[in-house]
């Protein structure tokens, strides 16, 4: 029963119920629940698992006395048996300590230090099988899990799994439609939209992690999911979300051309991957969270020296046949290292090029000192998509011969596009794509993807994952530039707050659908968005046009950070945020479609003088207006945006 039911039968019997009567059915329904709880470190967050009387669970999650997650149901259908009610409480472990410090090669932080508290409490069902619920509460949110710990060599599958998140009414959600099965998807490219929580989606195919929320009661939470082993599949949340709750839902059957099952089958013993909840006071909390990461397995990567993040030319975007001509992508090439880049990415369809000019390629990058990066399709009979290679990335000896002639060629890694499920046998290539490539140290990108889930810890070479309605949209959505600036202010709250993403950014000259955005708009999503490798989307003479303060901004600016702050924002009107590289801070700033001024007090700076380097909107929105000087901790700068506008600023000691 959930609460709000719950609290109707109480109305109802209060009016025939008085005194002692009331009093004692209140207390044969609270003694007919059992709960467990986890509280966060620092005891402000905490999940509360409860069995109701016919042996249903449910959980919650608060935010001190406010609520984050409601009353919210349980339970998994499995092929041999049901664990949804009827479940009968066998034990509890102690809450333990989770302390835990790594390090990744890039994203809002190199180094990591997590404190959490994890208890487990087991059931069984009626016939005696067993399960477990792990839980955990970190300070910035909570997850749990369903672990089955018994030992049978025979399959079983999922057949419906029963989470969902109850997000109480009043909320107010951004939230992504999972895009319907097609040709190039589901790949999570559908725009967000701002709406109150509960709302129905748009089609069956429902809503797409991750979801965030601003709850009634003030604090935000983000639903997503981590700790993906190949041992299940992709969800995401079902299209309705009757009295506000959001309930899971496995792949449609027909992605991936129909390929591969839907509901996710192991033998057992088998742990699922982690449901979370980011939780926290502001959205700034939200975008700061590493929780994603900290929940995943560590890497077993001994050596890891070789993964290098950096900045990459990329002619498609501006040129979408330079990748079968050696002149245009040397021309690129010469962009990289004049700009001082690390990389450039060689797109689809270079294997049409004679081998004799790919050579040549491959040497004038090795004597500029640029990194190339080779794209290809992941298909496979899961996609019908012609661009080409295709067909090396789907049986592992054909794939790991191709790996081993891209380490004799100097190839620094790999672009993996076109993946369009989010199935189990895909999650198990994507996977096994990561272990190949680390051997033959490959770093990876992957396009037309599904979201990060935890990846880039267990596998630091995964550089950068699309999964959003990024730059290329200016080519193909001509809805796209009106709602550009608007998105830009939301994603770094919801899709790049649970990992990498190449959106592909700093797109100054216009494609198929012209900019409304201004050119400092574009220039602050080097800083705003985070991956790995940061490609840079425009054309050579774009960048090489530009006036000297943006272009030298673009030279220096790192993809590589040892703290990320949210100075101030909230999605869909404005966002700024500083990242600290070294000691140098990088602060930048947008807003949506009204124009306004921002406001930046500098107390995250160390005290004593700072050089300040501004470059903000000029006269009009294809100019920048830049300016410096001397600032120390306990200024504030005030810059005016236009309306889709933005700034950037650079911070360094004199």
């Amino acid at each position: 029963m959930t609460r709000a039911a719950l609290l109707r039968l109480i109305v109802a019997l209060s009016c025939v119920l008085t005194g002692s009567a009331l009093q004692t059915v209140l207390a044969a329904q609270r003694a007919s629940i059992q709960s467990w709880d986890v509280k966060s470190p620092d005891g402000r967050t905490s999940i509360v698992l409860s069995r109701h009387a016919d042996g249903h669970l449910t959980y919650r999650v608060l935010r001190g006395r406010a609520v984050v997650i409601d009353e919210s149901p349980l339970g998994i259908r499995r092929s041999d048996e049901l664990f949804v009610d009827g479940l009968t409480f066998t034990r509890v472990s102690d809450p333990v300590a989770v302390n835990e410090t790594y390090s990744t090669p890039y994203g809002k932080r190199q180094n990591h230090v997590v404190h959490g508290r994890e208890r487990v409490v087991s059931f069984i069902a009626r016939s005696g099988k067993p399960m477990d619920l792990v839980l955990r509460a970190h300070d910035d949110g909570v997850a749990f899990r369903y672990r089955f710990p018994n030992v049978d060599t025979i399959a079983k599958s999922v057949t419906e799994e029963l989470t969902g998140f109850a997000v109480p009414a009043g909320s107010t959600a951004w939230i992504e439609p999972q895009q319907p099965v097609g040709q190039y998807a589901p790949a999570y490219e559908e725009l967000y939209t701002e709406m109150p929580a509960g709302t129905a989606a748009p089609q069956a195919d429902g809503w797409a992690f991750p979801a965030l929320f601003k709850t009634n009661a003030g604090p935000w939470a983000l639903i997503t999911e981590s700790g993906m082993d190949g041992n299940y599949c992709g969800s995401h949340l079902q299209q309705a979300a009757t009295d506000g709750v959001y309930r899971l839902k496995f792949p449609d059957a027909g992605e991936g051309r129909g390929l591969g099952l839907a509901q996710p089958r192991s033998a057992l013993a088998w742990t699922l991957p982690w449901r979370v909840v980011i939780v926290g006071d502001t959205a700034g909390h939200i975008l700061e969270s590493d929780l994603v990461l900290d929940l995943s397995p560590p890497t077993r990567m001994s050596d890891t020296s070789w993964i290098r993040p950096g900045r990459a030319a990329w002619s498609w975007w501006s040129e979408s046949d330079s990748p079968k001509s050696a002149a245009r992508l040397n021309a690129f090439t010469d962009l990289a290292a004049d700009m001082g880049w690390e990389y450039t990415l060689i797109d689809a369809n270079w294997n049409t090029m004679p081998q004799a000019a790919l050579n040549d390629v491959l040497a004038h990058a090795k004597q500029k000192n640029v990194g190339v990066l080779l794209w290809y399709n992941s298909g496979g009979a899961h996609n019908n998509v012609t661009e080409a290679p295709r067909e090396r990335m789907v049986d592992r000896l054909i794939r790991r011969g191709e790996m081993s002639k891209l380490r004799d060629w100097g190839v620094k890694g790999i672009k993996v596009d076109f993946w369009q499920s989010d199935k189990q046998d895909r999650m198990q290539q994507y996977r096994a794509v990561l272990q190949d490539a680390a051997e033959y140290h490959l770093m990876v990108d992957v396009h037309g993807s599904t979201i990060p889930r935890g990846w880039e810890r267990e596998f630091p070479h995964l550089v950068g994952m699309e999964a959003v309605a990024g730059a290329e949209q200016y080519k193909f959505r001509r809805d796209y530039p009106e709602n550009a600036a608007w998105q830009n202010t939301v994603l770094p709250f919801t899709r790049n707050a649970i990992g990498t993403m190449d959106f592909t950014p700093v797109t100054f000259s216009d494609a198929q659908y012209p900019h409304l955005t201004t050119n400092a708009h574009e220039l602050a999503l080097a800083v705003l968005f985070t991956t790995g490798v940061q490609h840079f989307a425009d054309s050579v003479t774009a960048y090489t046009s530009l006036p000297e303060a943006p272009k030298t901004f673009l030279r220096q600016i790192p993809v590589v950070w040892d703290e990320t702050r949210v100075v101030d924002g909230e999605p869909g009107r404005s966002i700024t945020v500083a990242r600290r590289s070294g000691p140098d801070w990088y602060v930048a700033g947008i807003n949506a479609n009204t124009a306004r001024s921002a406001r930046v007090p500098l107390a995250f700076l160390a005290s004593g003088s700072w050089q300040m380097t501004l470059i903000a909107d000029g006269v009009t929105d294809r100019e920048f207006a830049s300016r410096s000087g001397a600032v120390s901790a306990k200024d504030t700068i005030e810059v005016p945006m236009r309306a889709r506008g933005g700034w950037v600023m650079v911070l360094r000691r004199p």
